[in-house]
C-alpha cells in the first residue's frame, strides 16, 4: 500500500486531494513502480484537518459585516455561507479524510502524529497547514484586537458591532464611535470598505447621526497594497474616501489595549483633533495584518524562513530535498516560500496560487510513483481582485483591468468558478446564490 497523505483542508489541501483522485480515478489499472507493476487501488489518499470543513477565505469579510442578519439564530447560517463541508466535497471520490488536530510530523520517520495519539504513515506527504496570523511582536495584538482569520472570530466580530450600537444607542451621547482596521493589505482594504457599508446601514436603521462613526485603516508602510500598481491604487483609495474611511499609512501599530492602539510617532491628525503620540482609543480593533507559517512546522525538522515557512525549489519540494524521504515531501500554499526565478522575490500567497501548487505536487506524486520525471512549477501570480464596498470591485488580470459594477460580476464569476472545481453543480448553484442573499444586504 503506497499511503499518500495531505495535512490541511485548505485551498491547497482541498486541491491536491481532488487532483489526486482525478489521477488516479483508474484504480482497476496498474502502473510501473519501483517495485515492478503496482496497482492503483493498492494507493491510499487520505486528508487531514483539524476542521470539518473547508473555509472559503474569500468572502469572510462580508460575514463580519452582514448586517440585517446580526441576530444569534443566524450565526449558523452565516457559516455555512462560507464553510463548506469536506464530506460535501469529498462525496464519492476515493479520498479518506480524518478530522483531527495535528501534533508531530516526523520526517525521518515518515510518519505524522495526530493530538488523539493516532500515527499516520506516509509514502508522500503534501504539506498544505496553510499560515497563522503575523502579529509583528506588538504587545496585546493578539489579546485585544479582534483577529481577521477563522470562522468564529470573523463572526465574534458582527456580534461585536451589533453590541457597540446597542449601547450607543441607550447612552444618548454624541461621542464619535472609532473602529480600527489594522493592516492596508487586500484583507484590511476589504473589510474597512464592508464595514462602512454596513455602519452606514446601521446609522440608518437606529436613526443615528450621520457622522458618528469613523473608519479608520492603519497600514504600516507608506502606501496600502503595495504589490499592486499606482494607477490600480488611486482608483481604489478614490473609493475608500468615498466609502468615509481614513487611511493611515505609516503608522506601525507599536502596541495595542482593551480600547486603544498606540501608533509609533504619530504627528498627523486622526480625525478632529492631533493627538501627538497619545494612544487612540477605539470602541472595536481588528488585526488584518500579515501571515506567517504554521507553528507545526517548527517541530518538522525542515529549516524555515523568518516568516516561519519552508522555502521550496521548482518541484515544491524543500531546497534541502538531498535525501529520498524530502523528495517525496510537498509543501504548498501559505507553509512553503517559492522565489520566482524572475523576480527573486516570494511568490505571493493567493487561494489560486495554492490551487496551482496543488495541481503541480499531485502530477509529480503520481510521477514519482510511475518513475517518470517531475515537472517543475511555473509561477502565475498576475491576477487579482480587490472588492471595495458594496457591488464595487477592482479587477486585475495580466493586462485587462477593470473597476466597479463590472469588477465585482467577476468576482462572483471567479467565486463561482471555484465552487465548480470542488463541488457538484446543484450544490454550487445552492451555494453561489446562498451567499448572493446574504452578502448583497451591505449593498
Amino acid at each position: 500500500m503506497t499511503n499518500i497523505l495531505i495535512l490541511g483542508g485548505g485551498f491547497g489541501g482541498i486541491s491536491a486531494a481532488l487532483k489526486l483522485s482525478r489521477l488516479l480515478r483508474n484504480r482497476g489499472s496498474s502502473i510501473p513502480s519501483e517495485s515492478g507493476e503496482k496497482k492503483l487501488s493498492d494507493i491510499k489518499i487520505t486528508l487531514v484537518d483539524r476542521n470539518n470543513f473547508h473555509l472559503f477565505t474569500p468572502s469572510l469579510y462580508e460575514v463580519a459585516t452582514a448586517y440585517g442578519l446580526i441576530q444569534d439564530k443566524f450565526t449558523q447560517y452565516l457559516k455555512g455561507s462560507v464553510a463548506i463541508p469536506i464530506g460535501q466535497i469529498l462525496d464519492g471520490k476515493k479520498i479518506n479524510f480524518i478530522q483531527a488536530e495535528i501534533k508531530e510530523i516526523n520526517l525521518k520517520e515518515k510518519y505524522v502524529l495526530t493530538n488523539g495519539g493516532v500515527k499516520l504513515d506516509f509514502d508522500y506527504l503534501v504539506i498544505a497547514l496553510g499560515g497563522e496570523t503575523e502579529f509583528y511582536g506588538a504587545p496585546g495584538a493578539r489579546e485585544y484586537a479582534y483577529n481577521f482569520k477563522g470562522i468564529d472570530n470573523v463572526v465574534g466580530i458582527y456580534k461585536k458591532i451589533k453590541e457597540i450600537y446597542k449601547n450607543y444607542q441607550k447612552e444618548r451621547t454624541d461621542r464619535t464611535i472609532k473602529i480600527a482596521i489594522i493592516g492596508g493589505g487586500f484583507t484590511g482594504v476589504e473589510l474597512a470598505s464592508e464595514l462602512s457599508c454596513c455602519v452606514g446601514n446601521i446609522i440608518k436603521d437606529y436613526k443615528l447621526n450621520k457622522t458618528c462613526t469613523i473608519v479608520f485603516l492603519f497600514e504600516a508602510g507608506p502606501t496600502i497594497l503595495p504589490a499592486i500598481s499606482e494607477k490600480a491604487r488611486k482608483i481604489i483609495e478614490r473609493r475608500i474616501k468615498d466609502e468615509m474611511v481614513q487611511i493611515q499609512t505609516n503608522s506601525p501599530v507599536v502596541e495595542i489595549g482593551s480600547d486603544y492602539v498606540k501608533i509609533k510617532d504619530r504627528l498627523k491628525p486622526v480625525g478632529p483633533a492631533q493627538v501627538g503620540g497619545e494612544p487612540l482609543k477605539f470602541d472595536l480593533i481588528i488585526w488584518a495584518g500579515g501571515v506567517r507559517g504554521s507553528k507545526l512546522l517548527e517541530n518538522s525538522g525542515l529549516k524555515l524562513t523568518k516568516k516561519g515557512t519552508i522555502e521550496v525549489n521548482e518541484l515544491l519540494q524543500t531546497k534541502n530535498s538531498d535525501d529520498s524521504v524530502n523528495q517525496k515531501v510537498f509543501i504548498i500554499g501559505d507553509c512553503g516560500t517559492y522565489l520566482d526565478p524572475k523576480t527573486q522575490k516570494p511568490v505571493p500567497a493567493m487561494a489560486y496560487v495554492a490551487h496551482d501548487q496543488a495541481d503541480v505536487a499531485a502530477e509529480n506524486i503520481v510521477r514519482s510513483i510511475k518513475k517518470q520525471e517531475l515537472i517543475p512549477y511555473k509561477p502565475f501570480y498576475d491576477a487579482w481582485i480587490a472588492p471595495v464596498g458594496g457591488k464595487w470591485a477592482y479587477f486585475h488580470y495580466k493586462g485587462f483591468n477593470t473597476a466597479g459594477f463590472l469588477g465585482y460580476l467577476l468576482k462572483q464569476l471567479v467565486d463561482f468558478r471555484y465552487f465548480m472545481k470542488i463541488l457538484p453543480l446543484n450544490k454550487a448553484l445552492r451555494l453561489f446564490f446562498k451567499d448572493l442573499v446574504i452578502f448583497t444586504r451591505n449593498d
